[in-house]
């Protein structure tokens, strides 16, 4: 008769051999999600397809795993341009949706469908699916007040896109007071639709409640984020730019500088963005008689601008003329005017 301690050395033997056999079969049966996982988060939009059409078909999945892997394999394909199989796609997921039953789920896969309208620019069917789907959280027991704020957000965009700039703006507003509700006043997805309002209000004129959102949103983005990341950063971008529209010229200076120091951290950054940013601190440092800093932006704003062209380099070349004036070079500065006016087929 065996004995007990025997029993367990045996035991301890057999789960020491067993175990990364399970490990490597688990590994392996779950592969393809994870490579999926993988290349969806890195954007290799491709490469997703490919491992979410086998994990689909490789094993069977539970009816709410199923269709999450679904609206994956649509935003995969709408972003590989694939538009009418994208909608195929997610018009299976909302019918298995509809079979369970499961109205949050159905509700997520319409979100999905009405990205894929976006895409297309089917804004009129897109803002009706975003309707239906907020009928559906609205019916049901309980609202899910993050699955509203990213529908709202969607709505916010749709109106963008149609000139529908007071809509947009309510769109956004309300987007922004779920996800606080939903996610909580220090949340990323809080300070994205703080930062869509504080945009549209300073695109209105409205600049006082552009700054109070633009600021909030920015607290937030360094928070989460960090002060050099891109979400930081196009906050801090338009709440300068309001700043500076709104007359505040000091603060106005102090955020671009700050905005330039930042820029120059960032590895692989938006170019012309910071051409942006140097052009118009450059017309402030003119204002101010600040000419020789004015002249050194624009020398490296105009390197970019001169392969890209268009009302931007005029700009450029319009405030370099102030420069040239500014340091006695009329001539200079006729010339300057001369081909801004010439970029913009403006008479001469």
């Amino acid at each position: 008769m065996i004995s007990v301690t025997r029993l367990f050395r045996l035991g301890v033997r057999f789960a020491a051999w067993v175990t990364p056999h399970v490990k490597e079969w688990h590994r392996k049966r779950n592969l393809n999600l994870t490579e999926a996982e993988r290349h969806m988060a890195n954007r290799n939009w491709s490469e997703a397809e490919n491992h979410l059409c086998r994990a689909l078909s490789e094993r069977r999945h539970n009816p709410k795993r199923r269709v999450g892997l679904i609206m994956d394999l649509a935003n995969a394909r709408s972003h590989l341009k694939k538009f009418t199989e994208a909608e195929e796609t997610v018009q299976t997921a909302i019918n298995l949706a509809q079979e369970n039953k499961d109205v949050a789920m159905q509700s997520r896969a319409l979100a999905v469908l009405a990205d894929v309208q976006i895409d297309q620019q089917k804004y009129a069917e897109a803002e009706q699916t975003i309707v239906q789907a907020q009928a559906l959280e609205n019916a049901g027991g309980t609202r899910d007040n993050a699955q509203l704020a990213l529908c709202a957000r969607k709505l916010g965009t749709i109106f963008l896109n149609t000139g529908r700039q007071n809509e947009a703006l309510n769109a956004f507003q309300q987007a922004a007071a779920l996800s606080e509700q939903a996610f909580g006043p220090q949340h990323e997805q809080t300070a994205r639709s703080l930062s869509e309002v504080g945009m549209l209000s300073r695109r209105h004129g409205n600049h006082a409640e552009a700054q109070r959102c633009l600021r909030k949103a920015l607290e937030i983005h360094r928070s989460v984020s960090g002060a050099d990341s891109n979400e930081s950063t196009q906050a801090l971008y338009h709440l300068a730019a309001s700043l500076e529209e709104s007359g505040n010229i000091d603060d106005a200076v102090g955020e671009y500088e700050r905005m330039l120091r930042l820029k120059e951290r960032q590895v692989g950054g938006n170019r012309e963005e910071t051409t942006a940013v140097q052009v118009r601190l450059a017309a402030l440092y003119v204002k101010a008689g600040r000419v020789a800093p004015a002249r050194e932006l624009l020398m490296q704003a105009m390197g970019v601008l001169e392969r890209k062209g268009g009302a931007e380099l005029a700009q450029a070349l319009a405030v370099f003329a102030d420069v040239e004036d500014r340091m006695g070079r009329p001539v200079e500065a006729s010339e300057w005017r001369t081909r801004a006016a010439e970029i913009l087929g403006q008479p001469v």
